[in-house]
């Protein structure tokens, strides 16, 4: 459709000064947002402040626009929140503009992922999720006194246990989870992910910007914090780096940035350094926040229905037997077990929304108008709870993606969830965090009964920040 035939965005009105601020509520923006879209359609504007916003819900918008229109809605709009973070942290790809430095650091970044999840270092890295999973059961049954019945968070030794992975894989390195320093780190993540994962008000309303002074020094002293925190560690990678003798993704980067040519470098205007750092911070960020959430949730599920992990137990009995742990191999064969896995993807919606994208031309979608430089808001959460798509889809099921002639995985109903985003902008940590997911709830389930004394607390609302989580629960651990 051309320009000149194209529609004008339907949206609610809005008030003065806050334009639609209020319709997003204060806890589950992406609810409100999908309520909307079932007045205004799966492609609508609204107002943050004076500033329009292009919402998008539902499969056939969000893939019509992030896949066969990658370049166009492959933007990063300039939000001042972040400007900040592009300012304080060199070059990011999450955050960077599309442009020719963002392309250079996004292939150095998803070269160095499969670097790490193919080959020889895909059955490393399998070795070292399944130690740290091991690891953390028998931190767990280790340190209950023999009370089965001892009720324990399971939320930070999760994040702990995670982080262990991520600093291995990329730097080689790991920490027991009662060092002091992995405890520090981890706490400063989740300082951060408050921080970013609140929202900015300033983002849309410039002039309230005075008010967030202390919340962009606090930022600012948690990058600084990161930064201090992975320099010791990088500094000594360099002094010890052998060329053709890559051990980690660390490695991999040196060596790949060794290869960039400096006049290149000179005209994007960044240096090496500053790619290996940068980069490092974004597949900690990639790998660690999501993947974590994405495994307490598979636990507090496992806690609320505890017919379908006896299913899910039998199945690992059969196939995996009680000799040996489950490992990667064993996943096509375990059908359930993955259908447990996409289910917790589909129904959480850890992340319920992208990044925010903008335009990188003027562009029509499903009939629409929408310039250049337009905020574009992805609504992941409304894929996964859409009922054209899928039957009651508030209540958990597994079974909706088993199929009832095979027995096995339907594979298009696996398709049709996006928890790691679609298009040019999908998180290059998401093969690495399916194999983590897959090894800890596999591991974790075949080796342990989870459950939970206080059930009222599963009962809370989700915590929506950079990645949704269960609200604070305990669960009891013991061995199988």
């Amino acid at each position: 459709m051309s320009e000149s035939k194209a529609k004008s965005l339907p949206g609610p009105w809005g008030l003065p000064i806050l334009g639609n601020l209020l319709n997003l509520g204060s806890d589950e923006p992406h609810v409100a947002l999908m309520k909307l879209a079932k007045e205004y359609g799966n492609v609508y504007q609204i107002r943050l402040g004076s500033r329009p916003v292009v919402v998008l819900c539902g499969q056939e918008a969000i893939r019509s626009a992030l896949v066969r229109q990658p370049v166009a809605f492959a933007g990063r709009p300039d939000l001042a929140s972040f400007q900040f973070i592009r300012k304080n942290t060199d070059v990011t790809v999450a955050f960077q503009t599309n442009d020719a430095t963002w392309k250079l650091h996004r292939k150095l970044a998803e070269s160095s992922i499969r670097f790490f999840v193919s080959g020889q270092r895909k059955s490393s890295l399998e070795s070292t999720v399944t130690q740290e999973v091991e690891s953390l059961i028998n931190y767990w049954t280790n340190n209950n006194n023999n009370d089965d019945n001892l009720q324990i968070d399971p939320v930070n030794l999760i994040k702990l246990s995670v982080s262990n992975v991520m600093l291995w894989c990329i730097l080689g390195k790991r920490h027991s989870l009662d060092d002091s320093r992995l405890r520090e780190f981890v706490s400063k993540s989740d300082d951060f992910a408050v921080a970013v994962g609140s929202g900015n008000i300033a983002d849309f309303m410039p002039w309230v910007r005075f008010v967030t002074v202390r919340t962009t020094q606090n930022l600012k002293k948690l990058l600084n914090t990161f930064r201090g925190w992975f320099m010791p560690y990088i500094e000594e990678h360099r002094l010890q780096y052998e060329q053709d003798s890559e051990k980690d993704i660390l490695d991999y980067l040196v060596t790949s940035s060794n290869k960039l040519d400096e006049a290149d470098l000179q005209q994007l205007g960044v240096s090496r350094e500053a790619l290996q750092i940068s980069t490092v911070f974004d597949l900690f960020g990639a790998g660690f926040d999501t993947t974590s959430a994405i495994i307490t949730w598979q636990l507090y599920y496992a806690i609320r229905h505890p017919a379908v992990i006896a299913r899910v137990q039998a199945e690992l009995d059969d196939v995996v037997g009680r000799d040996r742990l489950p490992n990667l191999t064993d996943r096509d064969h375990l059908p359930l077990t993955q259908a447990f896995l996409l289910e917790t993807f589909r129904h959480s919606s850890v992340v319920p929304f992208t990044i925010p994208h903008s335009t990188t031309t003027d562009t029509t979608l499903l009939g629409y108008h929408i310039p250049k430089d337009t905020v574009v808001f992805v609504n992941l959460y409304s894929v996964h709870h859409d009922p054209d798509t899928w039957h009651r889809p508030s209540d958990f099921d597994p079974e909706r993606f088993i199929d009832n002639e095979t027995g096995l995985v339907d594979k298009t109903k696996a398709d049709a969830i996006m928890p790691f985003g679609a298009g040019r902008r999908r998180c290059i940590g998401a093969e690495m965090g399916r194999i983590q997911s897959f090894l800890y709830f596999a591991i974790l389930i075949h080796q342990c009964h989870v459950s939970s004394l206080d059930k009222a607390s599963l009962d809370n609302k989700p915590i929506y920040g950079l990645t949704m989580r269960p609200s604070p629960f305990n669960i009891c651990v013991s061995r199988r």
